[in-house]
């Protein structure tokens, strides 16, 4: 067994699905609208090579958006892993461009992972 996708509801679905493309080429795959009940979603592909993952973006009217504290029980974080250091290392130039705050990185860990608060307060771990 695997994990199919991951689904994520969002205020903002068409600022996901941008924020995704633009971090780590990311593809739709599949559009799931029901306009009776104002339900929208993308399901996005994040792939690299053999290995895709997919990640649901949806939105509604009723959505709420609270304040998410990183240590929230629940979904912890999407940790996205790139193929070089290189790749990572351009990722946390658009973190730190775009203004997300930034838990920790390799320059300050030792290690090749990056953890910041990113788009609607999405925990995001990128590694390589």
């Amino acid at each position: 067994m695997k994990i199919n996708n991951v689904g994520i509801f969002v205020k903002d679905l068409e600022g996901a699905k941008n924020f995704f493309i633009n971090y780590f080429g990311a593809k739709v795959h599949a559009v799931y609208n029901e306009e009776e009940n104002h339900y929208y979603s993308y399901i996005m592909k994040i792939s690299d090579g053999a290995d895709v993952a997919k990640l649901e973006l949806m939105t509604k009217p009723e959505v709420v958006d609270q304040v998410k504290d990183p240590n929230r029980a629940g979904l912890a974080h999407i940790c996205v892993k790139v193929d070089s250091r290189e790749k990572l290392d351009e990722i946390i130039g658009k973190i730190k461009a775009d203004g997300y705050k930034i838990f920790y990185e390799p320059a300050t860990n030792g290690g090749n992972e990056i953890r910041a608060m990113t788009f609607e307060d999405i925990v995001l771990e990128v590694c390589c």
